[in-house]
């Protein structure tokens, strides 16, 4: 039989760790930030050596979380597996979830440091109305995981330890309004990342679809055109410019992607065997099969005959 209840926050379905705070109804935050770890344990992770790996012992997998998850992993790294999908959350990483998955493992290694905000959709964290709360619930449908600076996960934890601080402070007449700012001020911190992220990703999108069409025109006009003008002229923008984000999204330059195309188109003419030098060199558009000549050396190490005699590469 179906009811209405209202999930409950199961504290016993978080790791455990050293500090466990029950921040507001619904809310609760555990942490190890502060806990010394054994010697020589963050020498280890700093220096990217493996150290023994360790499952929360408290739990028993899978189980669904009925709450909402926010992480912030400062050293070490998490790694779980949510729906039946491995998602590896590394040192100076935010991960969002959102209520309703399945957890079926976590394991990290000794000494890992992390934050833990769990919260339900009846919380005062969940009821945000605020633009950056709906901007977060949009992002979060599926779990995400989130590069973060380092100095800005410091800032970000230095905040949460002010005003935690404050919040566990005993008979404070304006604890109520602390709360609401505290919820604010995560909501709209991780909604100033997301916006980053998508920028980033649209920057991204807009670079592969640049050498999507830089390529394309490469495949076209390469026998005729080794100018990266032409291409640029074509692409609406400056020589200089295309250069500069070919080199960013490619990790190559744009003219030494355009001789290897030259270069490709050269070696299945010789290696055909219906044209001889001259005669390549007159369908790649060179002045004369000297430049060619040249022009193949450098790319390859070998003049063309060489390389039609020996059948190729």
């Amino acid at each position: 039989m179906k009811t209405n209840e209202t999930p409950k926050l199961r504290l016993d379905r978080l790791p455990r760790m050293p500090r466990t705070i029950s921040v507001a109804s619904g809310i609760v935050l555990t942490d190890n930030l502060d806990q010394p770890m054994p010697a020589g344990i963050e020498e280890a992770l700093a220096a990217h050596r493996p150290t023994r790996k360790m499952s929360p012992a408290n739990l028993t997998f899978p189980f669904r979380a009925l709450f909402n998850t926010i992480i912030f992993v400062t050293g070490g790294e998490v790694c779980c597996r949510i729906d039946l999908r491995e998602i590896r959350i590394p040192p100076d990483s935010l991960f969002l979830a959102p209520a309703g998955i399945i957890i079926d493992a976590i394991r990290f290694p000794v000494g890992t440091r992390s934050l833990i905000l769990a919260y339900t959709d009846e919380s005062p964290l969940g009821t945000l109305r605020t633009p950056s709360a709906r901007m977060i619930r949009n992002a979060t449908l599926q779990p995400l995981v989130i590069p973060f600076r380092r100095d800005r996960m410091e800032r970000y934890l230095q905040t949460f330890r002010l005003i935690l601080h404050v919040i566990e402070t005993p008979d404070n007449p304006f604890k109520q309004e602390i709360i609401e700012g505290f919820t604010e001020v995560i909501s709209g911190s991780i909604a100033k990342v997301l916006l980053e992220q998508q920028a980033q990703r649209q920057e991204r999108d807009w670079n592969d679809t640049l050498l999507h069409a830089f390529q394309t025109l490469v495949l076209q006009h390469c026998r005729s055109h080794r100018d990266l003008s032409f291409y640029a002229d074509k692409l609406c923008m400056s020589p200089k410019y295309l250069s500069r984000q070919i080199a960013e999204t490619a990790g190559r330059n744009a003219s030494a992607i355009i001789r290897d195309h030259v270069i490709l188109e050269a070696k299945v003419l010789l290696r055909a065997g219906e044209y001889n030098v001259q005669q390549v060199s007159n369908l790649l558009d060179f002045p004369n099969a000297s430049f060619f000549g040249r022009y193949f050396k450098d790319a390859t190490g070998m003049t063309p005959r060489q390389y039609r005699l020996r059948g190729g590469d």
